[in-house]
């Protein structure tokens, strides 16, 4: 789930506060553009007839309180022909006066001259509530679109920590087996072992699918019990970073898996199934474990109590190769697109203002209107996407957790508004019995899967592991990456399904520095020692 999130991701935090409104003195006009989108146009529009993308009650609300009118050069009807206009439009220096564009695009138009140094505007216009909700991101996705000590766009902040790793368990086997919490591979290969047997044939140990860096189902959660962490670029002792699909402990986390492998705990044709395909097995009773992300609990762990209401799946902490251990979850950037503003606007301080009555309508606890603004429900839960800027909160989802935490027991909601009271209301069902909410309710309530990444940034036993790279791609980056990875993966795949030794691994991992992998390496650490 990226940018258009499901509704969890797309609500409110509380927050500190924000600018009082403040009517404009004066109108003009700001461009943009943008994609259509099709549930929009079937669940918005369908509804709201007198509601469309030029005219609706943001642009309304905008130009009551701020004296703006909102422009929309085009509207392309989808995203292949957004990036024809917009790539013709910095080829004729003509860019929209805000635009929301990925690292790359930002760097490019810095390049260009095309956009300006937004910092001045932000540190004067900015309200306490968006300073405070850009900070809560961390320096990260602010030092990703700064060049030269300039900083050119204002990030669309999203969560990293969710971006961790957990492991997924059917706790009503684990109950009804006797079954403690695994804390090393040891003692979940325990687990797998006692679950293959109660699941009978076909039973799986561990969901695997053929995404092996995605999501849910993947190769990421194993890697970090032996400290590797594959795809990422991590830092070494020696002060340096290295791509971590290369390192020892890469080899290590091979080696686990192919053991898996030839002991039956895997599914044999993982490597070409798709997520879809190896969900079947937690989904028909046949697996009950399974490493993903917060959310696995919404897919596809909702679809295993759709089909068997008794199931109960439960987060629990990444566990360790060895006993003792610190639990090393992997975390990296989830922030990925920045606005910026033209050379040519002339009123650059109207995206802070935009994004400062956002922040006003969508999470301020008093100012809020959120109901008309963000989610009025019953179809309308995409509102919020009428305004041409939104912001995302990076810790709304914890803060979600946290504020419903004590409702949920004593079963009053007392003050809690917005997409805070949704989730009580969704948990609260869930609890009562309505199974069909309980993947709400294993994400935002107690023991769910946030309080769990809760527990990641406050247990001393818990290290995070931060994804060190998050520039714009280098030239052999650009051109090699792709090729580079694929080398490695066909390899991988290879030695965990044991057409060839462990040992290969040392063989690929030449060539591919030998393939430009050594060149990568020295670009991403000049890039990193001059940050």
């Amino acid at each position: 789930m990226k940018k258009n999130r499901l509704a969890i991701l797309t609500g409110a935090m509380v927050a500190l506060s924000a600018v009082m409104p403040v009517m404009a003195e004066e109108n003009y006009s700001v461009s943009f553009s943008r994609t259509q989108d099709s549930t929009m146009e079937s669940d918005i529009f369908s509804i709201l007839k007198d509601e469309s993308y030029e005219d609706n009650r943001w642009t309304r609300l905008i130009k009551e309180r701020l004296g703006i009118d909102i422009e929309y050069l085009w509207i392309a009807p989808n995203a292949e022909q957004q990036t024809q206009k917009f790539n013709a439009a910095v080829a004729a220096g003509t860019i929209p006066d805000i635009v929301s564009v990925d690292k790359l695009t930002l760097k490019n138009l810095v390049e260009a001259e095309l956009v300006v140094d937004i910092q001045p505007y932000f540190e004067e216009y900015a309200s306490d509530l968006l300073k405070d909700m850009i900070a809560s991101a961390g320096e990260q996705c602010v030092q990703a679109c700064t060049f030269d000590g300039v900083q050119y766009g204002i990030p669309y902040v999203d969560c990293d920590i969710e971006t961790a790793q957990i492991l997924w368990l059917r706790q009503d086997w684990m109950d009804e087996l006797g079954l403690a919490a695994p804390k090393t591979v040891g003692d979940l290969r325990a687990i797998m072992d006692a679950f293959m047997e109660k699941a009978g044939d076909g039973a799986v140990g561990m969901a695997l699918c053929n995404d092996l860096y995605g999501t849910v189902m993947d190769i990421k959660g194993i890697a970090n019990a032996y400290g590797a962490y594959p795809r990422y670029w991590v830092k070494q002792e020696d002060g340096t970073i290295a791509y971590g699909s290369t390192t020892p402990e890469m080899k290590d986390t091979l080696a686990e898996l192919a053991d898996l492998y030839q002991n039956g705990y895997l599914d044999t044709e993982f490597h070409v199934n798709d997520g879809t395909r190896a969900a079947e097995a937690l989904i028909n009773d046949k697996c009950g474990v399974v490493f993903g992300w917060h959310a696995s609990a919404l897919w596809p762990l909702q679809d295993s109590l759709n089909q068997n209401p008794e199931a109960d799946w439960r987060p629990y902490q990444l566990v360790t190769s060895e006993e003792g251990a610190k639990v090393t979850p992997g975390i990296n950037m989830m922030t990925s697109s920045w606005y910026a503003v033209s050379s040519e606007c002339e009123h650059p301080e109207a995206l802070i203002e935009l994004l400062n009555l956002y922040c006003e309508k969508v999470f301020d606890p008093e100012l809020n209107e959120y109901s008309t603004y963000a989610n009025p429900g019953d179809g309308l839960e995409g509102v919020w996407r009428l305004c041409p800027v939104s912001l995302n909160s990076p810790d709304k989802n914890q803060q979600t957790a946290k504020a419903i935490a004590e409702p949920l027991k004593t079963g009053d909601p007392g003050e809690l508004y917005g997409e805070q009271l949704s989730m009580y209301e969704y948990s609260k069902a869930a609890q009562d019995g309505d199974t069909t909410l309980w993947g709400w309710n294993r994400v935002f309530g107690e023991n769910g899967s946030q309080q769990l990444l809760i527990g990641y940034q406050n247990d001393e036993n818990v290290e995070l592991v931060r994804d060190e790279f998050y520039g714009v791609a280098t030239e052999t980056m650009s051109m090699r990456k792709t090729t580079l990875d694929t080398m490695l993966d066909e390899a991988f795949i290879k030695i965990i399904t044991g057409q060839t030794p462990l040992d290969e691994f040392d063989t690929v991992v030449e060539s591919w520095y030998s393939a430009g992998g050594q060149d990568m390496t020295d670009e991403v650490n000049e890039w990193y020692q001059a940050q």
